[in-house]
């Protein structure tokens, strides 16, 4: 692809990320958009093949960075061989968070876009399908842990459900009210430990 090409490609996406974020997903027009990129209709096609794959094109790459990293620190509490190193990486979870909320404020432009302009994408419901994944990774990792404890029969899936939403509305609430990357921080800590105190009594940790 040639520079023009690139040029113009990126005159769209910056365009497009104005608007989405006046204007929400649903109130952008593609008209809109292309007037103020200098384009045609017909070059915006040439781009992309809709205005929702516009929307993916802004943020997949940034989501897809936070899933490699989120993968990446996955690994480290699924390496469970003693009853220590179950202690061992619960106290990884606050330089995890501190990492993720990184992660989130050095693409925060991406993610204000997601969670206050992404009604009516399939990233809607962004914050459901994170928890979610935490709750099942949660899981896992009590059911890794439980040769090594006593008590893991007692953390139901529910519960699981409904600490990692906690945690998870913890971090992006702050995101969505503006607060700072140490605020955010904090909060999550906060949230974090406040939930490892319940799951460490439940398995006997001490």
């Amino acid at each position: 692809m040639g520079y023009d090409y690139d040029q113009t490609h990126n005159r769209i996406l910056k365009s497009a990320m104005e608007q989405f974020i006046q204007k929400g997903f649903s109130g952008a027009s593609i008209r809109e958009i292309c007037k103020n990129a200098g384009v045609t209709n017909g070059a915006f096609y040439a781009h992309f093949e809709s205005k929702e794959d516009m929307f993916s094109a802004l943020v997949e790459p940034v989501l897809k960075g936070m899933q490699e990293l989120y993968n990446q620190e996955n690994l480290y509490y699924m390496d469970i061989k003693t009853a220590a190193d179950v202690k061992k990486v619960m106290k990884q979870t606050f330089s995890s968070n501190r990492l993720i909320v990184h992660y989130i404020f050095e693409n925060i432009d991406v993610f204000k876009l997601l969670l206050m302009s992404g009604k009516g994408t399939r990233y809607e419901g962004l914050i459901d399908s994170l928890a979610t994944e935490e709750a099942d990774n949660t899981m896992k990792f009590i059911d890794i842990c439980k040769p090594y404890v006593s008590g893991g029969d007692r953390i139901s899936e529910e519960l699981v459900k409904l600490t990692s939403r906690f945690i998870i509305s913890s971090l992006y609430d702050g995101v969505i009210s503006g607060k700072s990357e140490q605020e955010v921080i904090h909060e999550t800590e906060l949230a974090s430990e406040f939930c490892l105190a319940g799951m460490k009594h439940f398995l006997g940790i001490k």
